[in-house]
C-alpha cells in the first residue's frame, strides 16, 4: 500500500539522501523495533565493530565540545596563539616619468621649464604658420586673432627693448696705449775668425 508524502526504506540500504534531504536534519522517521535491532549487528557501536562488516565502527566525533567560539576564546588557545599583527604594509607604487608629470619633477625640476617653453615654441609656430597662410591667400585676419595678437605683442616688445638700450647710458671705453715696442739688442757680436797656428 503507497501512502502519498511516505517513503519507505530498507535498513541495509540506508541513504543519507533520503533520511535528510540538502544534509538538514529535521525529517520524521518512524523505525520498527527489527530494523532498530539490526542497527548494532550492521554498523556495530564506538566500542564493538560490527558483526556483518569488517573492521568497522562507528566514527566517532572529533569534538567534544562544538561550541567554537567558546574554544577560540578560552585561554588555553589564547596563550598558544601569537599577538596579532595590526601593522599595516603597503607596497609602494612605482609611477613611469615620462608619463606621469609629477615623478618627472621629482627626478627633473627643470622638465616644467622645458615642457613650458615646448608648448611655446608650438604655439609661435602655428601662429606664423597661420599669418602666413592669410598672406598667401590675401585675406586679412581680424584683431581678435590670437596670432595676430601675438605678432602684436611681439613687435611691442622688441621696440620697448630697443627704447630701453638707447636710454641706457653708455659706459665710456677707456683707450689704453699699446705696449712700447721691445729694444733690440744695442751693438752686434762681431764673428772673430781663428788664424790657424804654424807647427815648428
Amino acid at each position: 500500500m503507497y501512502v502519498p508524502g511516505v517513503q519507505m526504506l530498507s535498513v541495509e540500504k540506508l541513504n543519507l539522501l533520503k533520511l535528510a534531504p540538502g544534509g538538514h536534519v529535521g525529517r520524521f522517521v518512524i523505525w520498527t523495533q527489527s530494523a532498530f535491532d539490526r542497527l548494532d549487528a550492521l554498523f556495530g557501536s564506538w566500542k564493538t565493530p560490527s558483526k556483518e562488516k569488517k573492521n568497522f565502527n562507528l566514527p566517532q566525533p572529533k569534538m567534544a565540545n562544538t561550541d567554537l567560539s567558546r574554544l577560540l576564546k578560552s585561554d588555553e588557545i589564547r596563550k598558544v596563539l601569537r599577538a596579532p599583527n595590526k601593522r599595516v604594509t603597503r607596497a609602494t607604487r612605482k609611477l613611469n616619468p615620462l608619463t606621469n608629470s609629477k615623478a618627472m619633477l621629482r627626478l627633473n625640476p627643470f622638465s616644467a621649464v622645458l615642457r613650458r617653453k615646448a608648448v611655446l615654441d608650438q604655439q609661435r609656430r602655428n601662429n606664423i604658420r597661420a599669418l602666413e597662410l592669410a598672406e598667401k591667400r590675401g585675406i586679412k585676419l581680424p584683431a581678435s586673432d590670437p596670432a595676430v595678437k601675438a605678432e602684436k605683442l611681439r613687435v611691442n616688445r622688441a621696440k620697448s627693448v630697443k627704447l630701453a638700450l638707447a636710454k641706457k647710458p653708455k659706459k665710456a671705453v677707456k683707450k689704453t696705449p699699446p705696449p712700447p715696442p721691445k729694444k733690440k739688442a744695442a751693438g752686434k757680436v762681431a764673428k772673430v775668425a781663428k788664424k790657424p797656428v804654424a807647427k815648428k
